[in-house]
């Protein structure tokens, strides 16, 4: 019965929970996990506007899910950085703000704030810490900044979108910052896959300056990122569907109308 309660303990913040200890497929928030859940993680975080699979090492996402729509996109509301820790995240495997103070990196966002800014409270949920990796100013503020904005776009163009990204990490001995030894990943992974249209982009981009007209430089297939990663993407769609989707390395998506 313990080990019963501990699979299902749910906690609640607001509007938002928080699940330790529950099985992948079991696990959804909203719809964002509607064509499958990419791996285990060991705490798994329902937001507002999107989800995440945490990780007790690393400190940081997983892997972070969540659907844009060309309504969703269109709403914005100012910009007030409230980064904060996530207290829904036990203290001894989350970052706090001093971790990140003078460590050479930016807090970057995964489900980026652009994006999760259609009301106040979706907005503020963007700067939890367990939203955040170690990114490089020179790919945070250049070209995963310009790809983020393009999936915006791509939101609008295709009506919606479902968007997977994360951190990945490669070589024997990774790089922490902070007292708490946040992992700095050696590079980052972003897959957008459009139902209506049938169709996916994906990209890896490493940890380091990325210019802003660069990003179509930095596309792949899903199945690269699979091995990189060791995650399983869009697995509840039909296996000859997925087995299509991700096998394909996409042509850029234009990203502009005209």
């Amino acid at each position: 019965m313990k080990a019963l309660a501990n699979a299902l303990l749910i906690s609640f913040s607001l509007s938002t929970c928080t699940i330790a200890s529950y099985a992948a497929n079991d696990f959804q928030c909203h719809d964002f996990l509607k064509y499958g859940t990419p791996s285990k993680a060991d705490q798994y975080l329902c937001r507002r506007a999107y989800t995440v699979g945490y990780n007790y090492k690393t400190k940081q996402p997983a892997w972070v899910a969540f659907k844009l729509t060309g309504q969703s996109v269109s709403k914005r509301i100012k910009r007030h950085n409230q980064f904060m820790p996530d207290p829904t995240i036990p203290q001894k495997y989350r970052s706090e703000l001093s971790d990140w103070k003078k460590s050479g990196y930016d807090r970057g966002h995964l489900a980026s704030y652009a994006s999760m800014d259609f009301n106040k409270e979706s907005a503020k949920e963007s700067f939890y810490l367990s939203n955040m990796s170690p990114q490089k100013a020179g790919l945070n503020r250049q070209g995963w900044a310009r790809l983020e904005s393009d999936v915006r776009f791509w939101a609008k163009y295709k009506g919606e979108v479902y968007v997977y990204t994360g951190p990945i990490f490669q070589g024997k001995k990774i790089k922490t910052i902070g007292k708490s030894k946040v992992a700095v990943p050696t590079s980052f992974f972003k897959i957008i896959y459009a139902p209506k249209q049938q169709q996916t982009i994906a990209f890896v981009m490493p940890n380091k300056r990325v210019a802003k007209n660069k990003v179509a430089d930095y596309r792949t297939n899903i199945q690269h990122i699979e091995r990189l990663t060791g995650f399983k993407f869009l697995s509840a769609l039909p296996a000859t569907e997925q087995e299509k989707l991700s096998s394909t390395t996409s042509k850029m998506w234009k990203t502009h109308y005209g």
